[in-house]
């Protein structure tokens, strides 16, 4: 059993993990918790869970890994609930470690620490599908050296590591050729894929581009500053890689920004939005935002939900501030704190614009044709990451050309198969 908290990258993770112990005989069930510490809230949850899991299954071995257990083990180590701490164990040793743990030969509950370093392998380019969406994941990068002033990531994470370039494009094409239609590349800072090695992602997709493979392929988050205007005319007009650009943004407020570390001005965001609504007025634009930074005026605020309205963005994803020991944000919160109801209320407002976003980015694929994979219980996800209902049913983890159509206030889709389709729609 497994119960995965945070990024793609920790889900990933925690497929490795459960795939590993599925191999191994230990003679009792076994519940991994891949557990986040991004904020104090997903601390909390990680622990509400394995409070939980542990009264629904009393005599299994419960696990915790990941960021929390590499962050503040001791913290997990104190819970009755749990038998094992691992922080970033690799796959296959967390079943060594439970079998040293019953045998006696671990002293406490929390293993060794072991901290990554530069040359370290981010991890095999193995891919792990997700059964409950027919597409498959790719954890290809691991690390970020940047310092944004609200994360903790880097100090857990260490350097930046990629794997090696070409098995991976060697993987992404095994793995097309073995009937997924869909994978997803991802990385705790994607964008920087391949600097260790004297590469780049560019260089990857451009390699993928000229020889598409038999899937598509769709990037998780891309930090703006890092992807450039090269990636994104790529990703806009590209015959492999999927319409679909998730760059976070966290504030439209210069000044926050300078606050937050980000490394981006607010109209150089605007530029890179813009110039990928120019190439693809299909490509779905989604962002990152942070209601309520330290030290973020009604006036600052005002600018930030000002700037995102303008931008042809396609869906928001919004976070009310909460303070991470450890960070500067933290430090921050302490000497200029934004109310909590301002807070709530400053999320709530964006998540309406988010809302009204998405509404429209719907309603403007009304009568178009989209690229579709049929996911399970009668959806598709077409390439520019639109879900919609399908008329007419067809099997789970196959890819067709549908027609989309939207109704009501809320444009909600639904999605016809369209055999008379020959090719993805042209940008």
């Amino acid at each position: 059993m497994v119960a995965a908290f945070g990024c793609k990258v920790s889900r990933i993770e925690a497929r490795a993990e459960a795939a590993a112990l599925d191999a191994t005989a230990l003679g009792r069930r076994v519940i991994l918790v891949r557990t986040c510490t991004v904020t104090e809230r997903a601390d909390r949850d990680v622990k509400r869970t394995i409070r939980r899991l542990r009264r629904q299954k009393p005599d299994a071995w419960l696990v915790a890994s990941g960021c929390l257990a590499e962050r503040d083990p001791e913290s997990l180590a104190r819970m009755p609930e749990v038998d094992l701490v691992v922080g970033f164990a690799r796959a296959g040793e967390v079943a060594r470690l439970l079998s040293d743990r019953e045998a006696g030969l671990l002293p406490g509950k929390v293993a060794p620490a072991r901290t990554p370093e530069r040359g370290d392998p981010a991890g095999e380019a193995v891919f792990f599908p997700d059964p409950g969406r027919t597409r498959a994941f790719l954890k290809i990068q691991d690390g970020c050296e940047r310092r944004c002033a609200f994360c903790i990531v880097p100090s857990l994470r260490g350097p930046e590591r990629s794997v090696d370039p070409v098995a991976l494009e060697d993987e992404i094409r095994r793995v097309g050729a073995s009937g997924v239609p869909e994978v997803v590349l991802a990385g705790v800072h994607l964008a920087n894929f391949g600097k260790d090695r004297g590469t780049s992602l560019l260089a990857l997709l451009r390699r993928l581009d000229a020889e598409p493979p038999p899937c598509r392929v769709r990037l998780s988050s891309l930090e703006p500053m890092e992807a450039g205007a090269e990636l994104v005319d790529l990703v806009a007009t590209s015959r492999a890689v999927v319409p679909h650009l998730h760059l976070p943004l966290q504030s439209g407020c210069d000044a926050v920004l300078r606050r937050m570390r980000r490394g981006i001005t607010a109209s150089r965001y605007r530029a890179l939005a813009l110039r990928a609504a120019r190439a693809n007025p299909r490509l779905h634009l989604a962002t990152d935002l942070i209601a309520g930074f330290p030290g973020e005026t009604p006036a600052e605020f005002a600018e930030t939900e000002r700037f995102v309205a303008e931008l042809p963005l396609a869906s928001l994803h919004v976070f009310p501030f909460s303070p991470r020991s450890g960070t500067r944000g933290a430090e921050l919160h302490g000497e200029h704190p934004v109310a909590s109801a301002d807070v709530t209320r400053r999320a709530a407002r964006l998540r309406r614009l988010g809302e009204e976003k998405a509404r429209g980015f719907r309603r403007s694929a009304d009568g178009t044709l989209a690229d579709a994979v049929v996911l399970r219980g009668g959806l598709v996800l077409t390439d520019h990451y639109l879900e919609a209902a399908l008329e007419t049913p067809c099997p789970a983890g196959s890819r067709r050309f549908v027609r989309l159509f939207a109704s009501g206030p809320a444009a909600q889709l639904t999605a016809v198969p369209a055999p008379e389709a020959g090719r993805i729609p042209p940008p």
